[in-house]
């Protein structure tokens, strides 16, 4: 049982380590500067290109993603915690397979493994309706604001 805890705990513990280790060394506002420039975008808007001009598209795209800047950490954020459920659920279901000597402590192990995945399978399930939400209002400020700019989105 204490292999269990102290598995779960571990997980637990290295997916919070993540995250904590880039807030607390920059800014909030840098960070997410940061993380923006680093990482790939969640979203690419379909734009009709015809007589536009393609350093002015990037320059207004740059611009709309930072308005759409919380909806992105939003749906990072959501990201990560659907995958943080799977991480516990998955070591609920390996918990199941500790050996153990005696009857009470298989019933200990086997309820301790049914609810990690459980916890760990309903906290991914939340992360994936609050990524999925958060993608689409990034999409949303996205495409609202090069239309606003003048922009034939195609899709």
């Amino acid at each position: 049982m204490r292999i269990v805890a102290v598995a779960g705990f571990g997980l637990l513990l290295a997916a919070c380590n993540q995250t904590s280790q880039t807030a607390s060394t920059v800014s909030p506002t840098a960070t997410a500067a940061a993380s923006n420039a680093e990482l790939p975008p969640i979203y690419e808007p379909l734009v009709d290109m015809h007589r536009v001009n393609p350093d002015k598209y990037r320059r207004d795209l740059a611009e709309c993603r930072q308005q759409a800047a919380p909806q992105e950490a939003a749906a990072r954020n959501a990201r990560q915690q659907q995958v943080a459920g799977t991480a516990i659920s998955v070591a609920g279901a390996v918990a199941s397979f500790i050996p153990v000597s005696t009857f009470q402590q298989a019933r200990t192990v086997a309820a301790a493994s049914d609810a990690a995945q459980r916890v760990g399978g309903d906290v991914a399930v939340g992360g994936a309706i609050t990524a999925d939400q958060a993608t689409a209002d990034y999409a949303l400020v996205v495409n609202t604001c090069l239309t606003h700019k003048r922009y034939r989105i195609l899709r």
